[in-house]
């Protein structure tokens, strides 16, 4: 794929309720997207303010129960740090998951929103 779609997408309250610092009920629907989306030779950034041992859990999670990787963890993909010679601190994405977006204009509802 010479231009995959980039996922940035967050943690808590997006790919599992919110219980930080604990680990809530996962959002499948989200998770069965990321997954087929890697498949289809696009790459998925994990972006969240989890660290350490925090962060350490949630990737186990991911890994034991889903067998989901992300492509980075907080970080630029490697193909885009050498396309543009830097890796700033904003993590570039051609779309951005997280339970605190704020939408402007008419956006289409997506196919994994989470019900509660």
């Amino acid at each position: 794929m010479d231009n995959p779609t980039i996922y940035a997408v967050d943690f808590d309250g997006t790919l599992c309720e919110n219980a930080w610092p604990k680990i809530g009920k996962p959002n499948l629907p989200l998770i069965r997207f990321l997954q087929e989306e890697q498949d289809r030779g696009n790459k998925v950034i994990l972006w969240t303010m989890r660290e350490g041992d925090l962060l350490d859990n949630a990737l186990e999670w991911l890994m034991d129960e889903f067998l989901f990787c992300p492509d980075e963890i907080n970080d630029n993909l490697p193909e885009m740090k050498r396309q543009y010679g830097n890796n700033p601190r904003k993590v570039f994405a051609n779309v951005y998951i997280d339970d605190h977006n704020a939408r402007y204009g008419v956006c289409a509802e997506l196919p994994f929103k989470a019900t509660h």
